[in-house]
């Protein structure tokens, strides 16, 4: 029995070995790691002549969106554009991340995959095209890249396309329900009456503080209304004027935001200081008119001591 179960044991582990069947390589080192690196530096510098002599002809190269393959003529325009309109256009390697070659035995070919990162802004618009860059370049035995797979940020793409126009999206109010709720809300800041100031915004509201708070540190609404209520126990709210008045920006398939501007004199009632605090705001409202997000900037030097 001992013996069955010891056959029965070898032969299943045959079976497994049997299933696994090599088909070439990976390298660290490897002579077409030199062709890509050449791909690279014509491709950023405009150099066609290089691109097309390093190219086989039926070269076809692709994008994460595309059905189609794309054919030469797209890869020497896209180049060609790149080069004249993107000011320190780079692509190097990420960090510590290292080209990978595929070496392939039974098709003859390699694929060397490359994780890097392309830089630059565009001269005429500013976009800012820093982005991942995963490609994957195949090669044939005589050295020319046959395909090319090029895994980008597709929407900062499209971005920086558009850039070239001009598209609306939205639109700016003078007048709204909402910049009324926003009023409102600022009349309790006049009367110092924290209650009526809450009830304009939703319960999980984030509430940021442009000058004293980290990048993407929001304070809570009830964070935020205890430091209302300690500051009205140490200042006066004596004056308090709109500033021009505020604007509604209703963007496309998005929340309303208000912009609006204020002039407060403040009194310090342990000293009997006073002085002026300029404030700028920016609220987001949610389809009830609600706060959800509170953006404010002031100068705490302005304050009285």
């Amino acid at each position: 029995m001992k013996k069955l179960l010891a056959l029965s044991f070898i032969l299943f582990m045959f079976g497994l070995n049997a299933q696994k069947k090599k088909n070439g390589n990976i390298y660290i080192e490897h002579p077409n790691i030199q062709i890509v690196e050449k791909f690279n530096t014509a491709f950023i510098s405009g150099d066609n002549e290089t691109l097309k002599n390093m190219l086989s002809e039926d070269f076809k190269w692709f994008t994460p969106s595309d059905r189609t393959p794309r054919n030469l003529s797209q890869l020497l325009s896209t180049s060609t554009y790149l080069s004249n309109n993107v000011i320190n256009l780079e692509i190097k390697h990420r960090g510590g991340s290292y080209p990978d070659v595929l070496e392939y035995d039974q098709d003859g070919i390699s694929d060397v995959k490359t994780y890097e990162r392309m830089s630059g802004y565009d001269k005429n618009t500013g976009v800012d095209l820093t982005m991942p860059r995963y490609a994957t370049f195949r090669i044939n035995k005589q050295g020319k890249i046959i395909r090319m797979w090029v895994n980008d940020d597709q929407l900062l793409w499209k971005k920086a396309r558009e850039a070239y126009g001009t598209r609306k999206n939205g639109v700016i109010y003078k007048d709204h329900p909402f910049i009324s709720n926003i009023r409102l809300m600022i009349s309790g800041l006049k009367e110092m009456d924290v209650e009526k100031i809450r009830s304009y915004y939703s319960d999980n509201a984030m509430i940021y503080d442009v000058m004293n708070s980290g990048e993407f540190e929001y304070k809570t609404l009830d964070e935020e209304m205890s430091n209302l209520e300690n500051a009205f126990k140490a200042f006066e709210i004596v004056y308090l004027e709109e500033i021009g008045y505020p604007d509604a920006l209703a963007y496309e398939g998005g929340n309303v935001v208000i912009i609006s501007w204020l002039k407060m004199i403040i009194k310090n009632k342990k000293s009997g200081k006073t002085g002026t605090v300029m404030q700028h705001l920016q609220h987001t409202l949610n389809e009830e008119g609600k706060i959800i997000r509170e953006d404010y900037y002031y100068n705490p030097s302005q304050f009285p001591q």
